[in-house]
């Protein structure tokens, strides 16, 4: 009877101790579920962030800003005029001179807008890809699929604004404005030169 006590006791203990396992393991796996979920979740909201028609339109006045600039100004690769910027604000940016696209009379003209409707784009694409930007740093959202999806694009919108973030950090006295942005950038040229032979070239 003894016997049979301890046998059913042991029998027992075994059983709980499996219970509690296969308790821990679904709620791991179901943790792991739930984050993969959550992250699907963020990266379905920053690429509807980016590719609404307003965040299109806007890279599309960028990009456009910026061809007019470099075409109308730049001859073998030497600049031939064009608007700038004499930074003298900031100690780092003290007599360094940037290209200022975005409020140059001539690309104004060409592109029939007025500098606060094309001001209004570029600070809608600058804003967005900081804000992408943070996500990434803080790993809110898997890096690896985000960096695949918006490299080129991400790239693109660095080169075409990096001279206007710079004049506005000079201008704004802050050396911090648009750090997200640029530091996502940064993550860009390493995914890109280590994909480099898989990757069509991209430039504005």
């Amino acid at each position: 009877m003894t016997d049979i006590f301890y046998i059913i006791k042991d029998y027992a203990q075994t059983i709980t101790a499996g219970g509690v396992i296969a308790a821990l393991l679904i709620s791991f796996f179901s943790f792991i579920s739930q984050r993969r979920h959550n992250n699907y979740e963020r990266l379905v909201e920053v690429y509807k962030m980016i590719n609404d028609f307003e965040q299109r339109e806007a890279r599309k006045s960028v990009y456009t800003a910026f061809r007019i600039y470099m075409e109308r100004y730049y001859n073998d690769g030497l600049k031939i005029g064009g608007k700038t910027y004499f930074a003298g604000k900031l100690p780092e940016c003290k007599g360094k001179v940037f290209l200022d696209v975005f409020r140059d009379p001539e690309v104004l003209h060409e592109m029939q807008l007025k500098e606060n409707e094309l001001q209004q784009d570029v600070e809608s694409v600058r804003a967005t890809f900081d804000h992408i930007g943070a996500l990434f740093a803080t790993n809110v959202i898997p890096k690896k699929p985000l960096l695949k999806a918006l490299w080129g694009t991400g790239r693109i919108c660095w080169i075409c604004l990096a001279q206007n973030i710079f004049i506005e950090r000079d201008k704004r006295e802050t050396e911090f404005y648009m750090t997200n942005f640029q530091e996502f950038f940064n993550e860009i040229e390493k995914y890109r030169n280590k994909h480099k032979p898989k990757l069509p070239a991209v430039e504005p």
